[in-house]
C-alpha cells in the first residue's frame, strides 16, 4: 500500500517583537533603556525546527514551524513536519484541517489524511484512526481511496462485516489507475473476509493485465503463506519463473519453501538469489543457509581467535581445545600472543556456567578455575534472561555490576549477524547483541542455548573474534 509522503526530521525556535516608546508630547521622559527582542532569522529558526524535531520536542516544534509557514506557506518540509508534531500530540482535529487546507483538491487531501494511521503505525500504538478515515471520506465522498484504507483497518480488527461493504464501494468507485494501485488491499480485506477463491482470482486477472508490481506479488504469495498452501504457492511461483526470470517472485518461492520447512531448497533459492541477482542477500542469512553460516561449535579441534586492544597494545587471544557443556561446565586452553606471551588451561565449574552474572576479563599467566564467574562464554542465567527478558545484570569491567537490555536495529545486520572468517572465508553467526544501558557498554553473543560463546566486547578494552579454525 502506498506510504504517505515521508515527514523529514526538523526542530523549532520563537519569534521576537519589536518595543516601540511614544516621546511625552509635553516633557521628555528620562532616559532609559529600551529593550529590542530581535527577529529570528529563518536559517537559525529552521535548525532550532530540525533539533527539537529530532529530540522529539514536538510541543515546540509547533510554534516554530507556525512563524517558518507565515514567512513562507509553501514550505514543504516546514509543514510535515509541523503535521508529525501534531500527530504525536494526538492534535488530530488541527492535523485534519491543515491537510485540507495544504492540498487544493479534495480528492488528494483525503487520500493523505486517510494515510496517516498507517504512516504513524496506529495499531502498534494502540491509537484509535477511525477520525482520520471519517473525515477523509467526509471531505471527499465520491472519492474510494480513504473507504479502502478504512476497511483495511476494520479487517485487521476483526470488523469484517463493515470492512468487506466498505471494500466493496469503495473499489468500485476508485478510477482504472487507483484500481491498480490498491488491488492489492481490495484483495487483503476479501482473503480476510473469507472470500479467499475471489481475492486469489483478482490479483490473477492484474497477474494476466500486464500489473505484477512488487506489492501485488507480495500480497499475492502472502495469501499461500497464510492459507498453508505451501506447494501450490511453488508451483505457481515456478511457473512465473518460466515466462520471467524475476528475483522476486524467486524470493517468494525461496520463502515458502522456508516456511513450509524445505531447509535445502530454501537455501538453493536464496543462494541463487545471491549469485546470479545480487539480491535478497539476507535471506540465506535468515534460513541459516549452510554456505554462508559459519560452524562454530566447540570440539577438540576448534580454535577461535580473538584480537584484543588493550591500553595501547593489540595481540591476539587464543581458545583452543574447547570442551563446552552447559549443563556441567566449560573448560579450554588460552594462549596470549605477541608481547603479552603466555597461557594457561580455564575451567568453569558447573555452578558458575549455570548462574553466573560475573565475567573474568583479566588473565595472567598459568591455569585458572572459576567458582563464580564466567569466561569467554556467558553464563544459562544471562543468555536465559537475555532470550526471554530482553535484559540482564553483568559485571564485566572494571566499572562494576551493569545492567544491559538487547539491542536491535532491523536496518543494521550487525546486531543479528556478526562476521568472522572461518579459515579465510568470510562468514556468519546468528548473535544477539546487548548493551550497558549507560551506553558505555556492548557484548555480542552467539545466539545457541548450547553454546553461548562472545564474539565481541566493547569495554574499556574491546576483543572481538576474528577467525575460526
Amino acid at each position: 500500500m502506498n506510504k504517505l509522503i515521508l515527514l523529514t526530521l526538523i526542530c523549532f525556535s520563537t519569534t521576537g517583537i519589536f518595543a516601540q516608546v511614544k516621546k511625552d508630547a509635553v516633557q521628555p521622559a528620562p532616559a532609559a533603556v529600551v529593550k529590542v527582542v530581535p527577529i529570528v532569522p529563518t536559517k537559525e529558526l529552521k535548525k532550532q525546527l530540525e533539533r527539537n524535531f529530532k529530540r522529539k520536542r514536538y510541543a515546540k516544534v509547533v510554534p516554530i514551524a507556525d512563524t517558518l509557514l507565515k514567512r513562507n506557506p509553501k514550505d514543504e518540509n516546514v509543514f510535515y513536519k509541523r503535521s508529525a508534531s501534531k500527530i504525536y500530540l494526538k492534535m488530530d482535529k488541527s492535523v485534519i484541517a491543515d491537510f485540507k487546507g495544504w492540498f487544493k483538491k479534495k480528492d488528494s487531501a483525503a487520500m493523505m489524511i486517510a494515510f496517516i494511521p498507517y504512516q504513524f503505525d496506529f495499531k502498534a500504538k494502540k491509537r484509535n484512526g477511525d477520525v482520520y478515515f471519517k473525515s477523509a471520506m467526509a471531505h471527499s465522498p465520491k472519492s474510494g481511496t480513504p473507504q479502502i484504507m478504512y476497511a483495511a483497518q476494520l479487517a485487521d480488527d476483526g470488523k469484517m462485516t463493515q470492512a468487506i461493504a466498505l471494500a466493496d464501494k469503495g473499489y468500485v468507485m476508485l478510477s482504472p489507475a487507483y484500481k491498480k494501485v490498491f488491488v492489492g488491499t481490495y484483495a487483503e480485506v476479501l482473503h480476510a473476509a473469507d472470500r479467499k477463491t475471489d481475492a486469489y482470482k483478482l490479483m490473477e486477472d492484474e497477474f494476466a493485465a500486464g500489473n505484477k508490481t512488487e506489492e501485488n506479488l507480495r500480497t499475492y504469495f502472502k495469501f499461500y503463506s497464510k492459507d498453508k498452501r505451501y506447494d501450490d504457492g511453488i508451483g505457481m511461483a515456478t511457473a512465473m519463473l518460466m515466462d520471467d526470470s524475476s528475483a522476486f517472485v524467486l524470493s517468494r518461492r525461496a520463502l515458502l519453501n522456508d516456511e513450509k520447512g524445505d531447509k535445502e531448497k530454501a537455501c538453493e533459492d536464496a543462494m541463487l538469489l545471491k549469485t546470479r541477482f545480487q539480491a535478497f542477500e539476507f535471506l540465506s542469512k535468515q534460513f541459516g543457509c549452510p554456505q554462508v553460516m559459519a560452524d562454530i561449535t566447540p570440539t577438540q579441534q576448534r580454535t577461535y581467535i580473538y584480537e584484543v586492544v588493550f591500553q595501547g597494545q593489540t595481540y591476539d587471544f587464543r581458545v583452543t581445545n574447547p570442551i563446552v557443556d552447559m549443563s556441567n561446565g566449560v573448560s579450554f586452553k588460552f594462549k596470549m600472543t605477541g608481547d603479552i606471551g603466555f597461557g594457561g588451561l580455564v575451567n568453569i565449574s558447573k555452578d558458575a556456567i549455570n548462574t553466573a552474572h560475573k565475567q573474568n576479563n583479566r588473565f595472567s599467566n598459568g591455569d585458572l578455575s572459576l567458582e563464580e564467574e564466567t569466561t569467554v562464554w556467558v553464563s544459562n542465567a544471562v543468555y536465559n534472561d537475555i532470550k526471554t527478558k530482553g535484559e540482564t545484570f553483568i559485571t564485566a569491567d572494571i566499572m562494576g555490576e551493569k545492567q544491559y537490555e538487547v539491542i536491535n536495529d532491523e536496518y543494521n545486520d550487525d546486531d543479528e549477524f556478526y562476521t568472522v572468517k572461518v579459515d579465510e572465508e568470510e562468514k556468519y553467526i546468528k548473535c544477539v547483541k546487548i548493551g550497558s544501558k549507560d551506553g558505555d557498554e556492548e557484548i555480542w553473543i552467539n545466539d545457541d542455548p548450547k553454546n553461548p560463546l562472545i564474539l565481541k566486547m566493547k569495554l574499556s578494552f574491546s576483543i572481538e573474534l576474528k577467525q575460526i579454525l
